[in-house]
């Protein structure tokens, strides 16, 4: 027979330290990025978001 013992997983707290370490400076990196954007607009870019209203189209006449 198979002995089987109910054994918790081993955990590899230096990889799970990187990923939170990596998810820690991602989100740094993603608000200076806004912050930067904010601060120096691209040229041609919108410095605000707008929300465009749909246009309807004129609809060909029947001849």
């Amino acid at each position: 027979m198979t002995d089987k013992t109910d054994q918790p997983p081993v955990v590899d707290f230096e990889s799970r330290r990187r990923e939170r370490l990596h998810l820690v400076h991602d989100a740094r990196l993603e608000k200076m990025r806004g912050e930067f954007e904010k601060a120096f607009p691209l040229p041609g870019k919108p410095a605000t978001k707008t929300v465009r209203s749909a246009k309807k189209k004129k609809k060909p006449r029947k001849s």
